[in-house]
């Protein structure tokens, strides 16, 4: 199929088809996000070491095999001994370190010095703080005002044997490491990684790198940016990338990197060419490798050139994200992660709520959903970050979230509630 691309049939009606196809297919945000969930298809699972595991998508339940803790442990360190005894001394049997069981029941009167962590005695029912006790020849008196706390950790009171502890479709983080280990695991089963192409279009990029010692560019040149944006943000959402280069403003040159992408990924990530100028052959390209356009246009600033687009099969997506940096980590954020996150079998995990506003926010054109950088305040309120446009992706080196302003709303008051979607997490 590939080796069958003729340029001249772009040549001779691409720019006729585009202005035909550019009429119409323009939808909104939430449409957008129905139409990609709509076409996710679950990615396999394996079982991974657990110091592996940090990162992906959990898909099986973790079920206690046991009581935590399985067995009366100290709280603190002191002295188990019967409550009924507190207010007389206390004579000690013996010393309980974390991991000994202990011999002698505590009797009336008696007691037993033990450690953090340490079995219970027999007859014991309470522990005194060792800073609550002092001792005098040999026997151990409470303090006058000694805590009457029990300090101890109750068999089961963690969680029952036969619990489930984690529900399959979270992504792992190191406290549930510490979870899985403590059920005495090794091993875990997660979501497969997404292999995922990257790759740049736009004959005026250059690579990082690329240029003289001092880094100055030729007139007329910018650095990629995009690619190693979308690559390393792709790790984090359970990806595998793997990067193709800059394809020039040929149809040729884009056939040919995203022919080897689309050979050996599920998923592809293009950023530039995929507007409506004159050298954008992107659309045209998707369809000779036998792709169908989902959508091209979302109403959503930034962004609105952003594509989504499906194989014959329904097996491998791509997405061709806008070639400005603010907007391609804004779609890739909005988008490319819940689609992502729905293959491994999660929902989309970015942590959105409602905060007030510090200050008047205000925009000329309310047709599009916005999303502008805002920085988190201390006393819980944000603030939108001084923000150019698309391009200027330094705003958000300040940024901790984005703040949506929905379609028709031209002015949010200071004091008023936004939806914040945080990028930092």
């Amino acid at each position: 199929m590939y080796t069958c691309y003729l340029s001249a049939s772009l040549n001779d009606c691409g720019q006729r088809y585009k202005k035909a196809f550019y009429l119409c297919r323009m939808i909104d945000f939430h449409s957008a996000l129905q139409k990609i969930s709509a076409c996710a298809v679950h990615v396999g699972t394996r079982d991974v070491p657990l110091e592996q595991a940090c990162g992906r998508i959990l898909a099986q339940d973790i079920v206690t095999q046991q009581d935590m803790p399985p067995f009366n442990k100290s709280a603190m360190d002191g002295y188990a001994c019967r409550r009924e005894d507190i207010r007389r001394g206390l004579r000690p049997v013996e010393i309980i370190p974390a991991g000994k069981l202990p011999e002698l029941e505590i009797t009336e009167g008696t007691c037993s010095k033990i450690m953090t962590g340490a079995i219970l005695p027999q007859g014991a029912d309470t522990v005194l703080k060792i800073e609550d006790t002092t001792e005098k020849d040999g026997i151990v008196y409470a303090s006058e005002n000694a805590s009457l706390s029990d300090n101890i950790c109750y068999k089961g009171e963690d969680q029952k044997k036969g619990d489930c502890i984690l529900k399959s479709g979270i992504r792992i983080k190191p406290q549930h490491i510490a979870i899985i280990a403590s059920c005495g695991m090794t091993r875990v089963t997660v979501s497969e990684k997404i292999r995922t192409g990257i790759l740049s279009t736009g004959s005026e990029l250059a690579e990082p790198g690329s240029c003289d010692p001092g880094g100055m560019l030729p007139p007329g040149k910018i650095y990629n940016s995009n690619a190693m944006q979308l690559y390393t943000l792709v790790k984090t959402m359970g990806a595998e990338p793997a990067y193709y280069g800059i394809a020039s403003d040929t149809p040729e040159h884009t056939f040919a990197l995203l022919s080897a992408a689309i050979t050996e990924n599920q998923v592809i990530l293009l950023s530039g060419g995929v507007s409506e100028g004159d050298f954008d052959f992107v659309p045209e390209v998707i369809r000779q490798l036998g792709f169908r356009i989902v959508f091209d246009r979302v109403a959503v600033q930034p962004g609105k050139p952003t594509t989504f687009a499906v194989s014959e099969n329904g097996r491998q997506f791509l997405f061709g994200l806008p070639g400005n940096p603010v907007s391609s980590f804004v779609q890739c954020l909005l988008l490319v992660r819940p689609f992502l996150t729905a293959m491994q079998g999660a929902a989309d995990d970015a942590l959105t709520i409602e905060l007030t506003i510090a200050q008047d926010f205000k925009r000329k054109n309310t047709s599009r959903t916005a999303h502008i950088p805002v920085k988190l305040s201390s006393d819980g309120t944000c603030i939108p970050v001084p923000y150019h446009g698309s391009a200027h992706i330094s705003a958000y080196a300040g940024a901790d979230a984005l703040a949506r302003i929905p379609a028709g709303v031209a002015e949010v008051k200071k004091g008023e509630k936004v939806t914040v979607i945080f990028i930092n997490q």
